[in-house]
């Protein structure tokens, strides 16, 4: 069987139009998951009563459900769902009324946020909270030990883990196709199906996760290793500023 370079030149406008998508889909959810995490990783640190045990179960279903499940889950049995909640059973809502786009968003932010509070709570973890006392010591409110001293600290744990969550959802986006929402996996497959062209799409599709993978990974490298000095000095600076 031919492999057609033709195929590819002449699809690859169509698969960059979805990439917006595809990068709305993991950075909106990991940006958004983020503000969500930090709050269930203070819970799950503080083992609040109540709030501990419903977080605890929230970040097993979302941990341990495969992410195409939970894409299905809220797509198709979410209208159903309501329908028995609000409409006595009655089909008055389908996937037919939902945009696939808001659904892919909503769940991937709530998986993102069940993964980036456990990597929160480990940085958090491990930062010695004697620094605490010693900032205590020297003058510095508890805020201002938290702003210059303890969230610095866990910034620079945290990024690494961040970051590769960041990469591998990129990946895990491609599932979203299966429920309609046209990124470039989707715009991949369409494309394959009119040419009956699938390995010239999937390994051009392929090729971009790749490169924006590296390009990604590059980026990151220079915002950890930026972190790292200029935090790092910030935090110094501080603690010489309270010392004298």
């Amino acid at each position: 069987m031919d492999f057609r370079f033709d195929f590819i030149w002449e699809s690859l406008p169509k698969i960059f139009a979805a990439l917006p998508t595809t990068i709305l889909l993991t950075f909106i959810p990991v940006v958004f998951g983020l503000f969500l995490g930090f709050p269930l990783a203070i819970i799950r640190i503080r083992k609040t009563p109540i709030l501990y045990q419903l977080v605890s179960v929230y970040l097993s279903f979302f941990r341990s459900i495969p992410l195409l499940i939970l894409l299905f889950l809220a797509y198709y049995g979410g209208p159903k769902l309501a329908n028995f909640l609000f409409h006595d059973g009655m089909r008055v809502s389908s996937a037919a009324n939902l945009s696939s786009f808001s659904v892919a968003i909503v769940v991937l932010t709530l998986y993102s946020a069940a993964f980036l509070c456990e990597i929160i709570r480990g940085a958090l973890s491990s930062v010695n909270m004697n620094q605490m006392e010693a900032a205590h010591a020297i003058g510095m409110t508890k805020a201002q030990s938290y702003l210059h001293i303890i969230i610095p600290q866990t910034v620079i744990v945290a990024l690494p883990n961040y970051f590769n969550f960041v990469l591998a959802l990129l990946k895990g986006t491609a599932v979203v196709f299966t429920i309609a929402v046209m990124d470039i996996m989707n715009a991949a497959k369409t494309l394959a199906e009119d040419g009956y062209r699938f390995i010239e799409a999937y390994a051009m599709v392929g090729t971009i996760y790749i490169l924006f993978s590296l390009i990604l990974s590059a980026i990151f490298q220079r915002i950890e290793q930026n972190a790292k000095k200029h935090i790092g000095l910030s935090t110094i600076k501080t603690r010489k500023e309270n010392k004298s």
